[in-house]
């Protein structure tokens, strides 16, 4: 695997591209120390023992960093550690690791992430939220399942944070408030019930 180009990044990293499909980012001072350069040769000697445990290492201080500020879902993390050039099979190795001590765990994060928001979001808003961040469709709609959201309520909640008054609005007023709770997540059907139900408090 030859080295094509050599790319300084940040104040002190560089992104080394290959002939292989293969990148990676390392320190420039280990670019001297390993004698990195364009048009050198990656053996798989180097590969094996020296660089990939290297990369993987940092990986895996890179997920514990993150992780020690907030928790992430698998995709999130990986999509963090592909951001700093890291090799596909590093983050495999880090991710696999984190998952095996119970640091990284999307159930939990799913499962914090529902207890948080689910008295102020729809399921479709809910749903398309752990989705976006990575989260498996099937696990969503499980905990979704087992998740109380009371749509009703959030939107009577809405209609008083908007002084949105039933009995008075007209025909344009009532299109209005009906679009911005759909953009919410809401359905049609719930939507118009409870406009038609709903006093003003």
């Amino acid at each position: 695997m030859i080295i094509t180009e050599i790319i300084p990044y940040g104040k002190m990293k560089s992104r080394v591209l290959t002939d292989g499909d293969f990148a990676f980012s390392v320190y420039r001072t280990e670019l001297r120390k390993f004698g990195l350069e364009e048009g050198g040769e990656l053996t798989d000697e180097f590969l094996e023992t020296v660089l990939m445990p290297l990369l993987t290492r940092r990986a895996k201080e890179r997920v514990v960093l993150l992780l020690e500020k907030q928790d992430y879902p698998e995709a999130v993390l990986r999509r963090k550690l592909r951001q700093s050039y890291t090799p596909e099979a590093c983050i495999d190795a880090a991710v696999a690791w984190a998952s095996e001590k119970h640091y990284l765990d999307d159930r939990r994060f799913a499962e914090n992430y529902l207890s948080w928001h689910a008295s102020g979001k729809s399921r479709r808003r809910l749903f398309s939220d752990l989705m976006a961040k990575g989260i498996d469709r099937d696990l969503a709609a499980e905990l979704l399942e087992q998740c109380p959201v009371d749509e009703e309520a959030q939107i009577a909640e809405e209609l008083r944070k908007k002084h949105f008054d039933p009995e008075t609005a007209d025909t344009k007023e009532r299109q209005r408030m009906a679009a911005y709770l759909a953009r919410h997540g809401y359905a049609w059907s719930l939507i118009e019930s409870t406009l038609r139900n709903s006093t003003c408090t």
